[in-house]
């Protein structure tokens, strides 16, 4: 994993340099390239296991336009595969959007995450085993970085082992999710 996460380094250092520019470039490339694009309140798709169950929420409901009041309102590109290319998430007005762009790769999906605004680079992350089932989700962001572990009993998701480390810092943290069901 610690060449993983050296990589994720370089990429996020080299993107930090113009990500206002790359960022619009994979905008651009999206916009001219999806298939379809799904809209719901509240997140509605999971790219990592259980993610936004893990955060509290319950899936969203499907909307055919964008609401009124946008807040919490999520967009989702997909390609003519039904892979998911960005997702858009929408903050209380409409100018305030974070969006995550995913690249399929052999074996796993890097994602790269930018806030709204001019806030640059958020992460850079890998979500390693996806033919099979996520084995692992290594992540490099701008005050550290986490490794988080699937572990499965047959084909179940039983617990996430996650690791993670501030930059500044020289401990590192564990701790680990378990499921119940």
């Amino acid at each position: 994993m610690i060449n993983e996460l050296k990589i994720l380094k370089k990429k996020y250092e080299e993107i930090m340099l113009s990500s206002e520019k790359i960022e619009n470039e994979y905008f651009q490339t999206v916009m001219s390239s999806y298939a379809y694009k799904k809209i719901s309140k509240g997140p509605s798709v999971n790219i990592k296991p259980f993610d936004f169950q893990q955060e509290g929420f319950k899936k969203g409901r499907d909307l055919k336009v964008l609401p009124k009041i946008i807040d919490n309102t999520y967009v989702y590109y997909f390609d003519s595969e039904n892979k998911i290319l960005l997702t858009e998430n929408y903050g209380e007005t409409d100018d305030f959007i974070s969006r995550e762009y995913y690249f399929y790769r052999k074996n796993c999906i890097e994602s790269i995450y930018f806030g709204s605004g001019n806030s640059g680079v958020g992460n850079v992350s890998l979500l390693i085993g996806i033919q099979e089932r996520p084995n692992y989700w290594i992540t490099y962001a701008t005050y550290g970085y986490a490794i988080w572990e699937y572990i499965y009993n047959d084909d179940i998701l039983i617990e996430i082992n996650v690791k993670c480390k501030e930059h500044e810092q020289t401990e590192i943290t564990f701790f680990k999710k378990c499921f119940e069901y």
